[in-house]
């Protein structure tokens, strides 16, 4: 099994009854003086009928965490760090 480390996610497509999701990561542009920049890392391909599945999943682990302190400050951490690397 492979895994794939996503940052974020940019587009977000349905072709043929299969949504595509298209996976970023941010990394230093060497030709840019190594400033942050967003690249795609790969594409997250499923059937439409899925969708609806995945979506629920993801929101009640976000409920899970949010309900959980601990993780709470984790993701508020986050956000400050993502925060940080936007205005860089």
């Amino acid at each position: 099994m492979e895994h794939v480390f996503t940052d974020g996610i940019g587009s977000i497509t349905v072709v043929n009854g299969n949504v595509r999701i298209e996976l970023r990561q941010i990394v230093r542009d060497p030709a840019n003086a190594g400033k942050l920049i967003s690249e795609s890392t790969g594409t997250l391909i499923m059937p439409l009928s899925s969708l609806k599945d995945a979506t629920v999943k993801l929101a009640n682990t976000m409920e899970k965490i949010l309900a959980d302190e601990k993780a709470k400050e984790q993701m508020e951490k986050q956000q400050d760090d993502d925060d940080a690397l936007t205005n860089l």
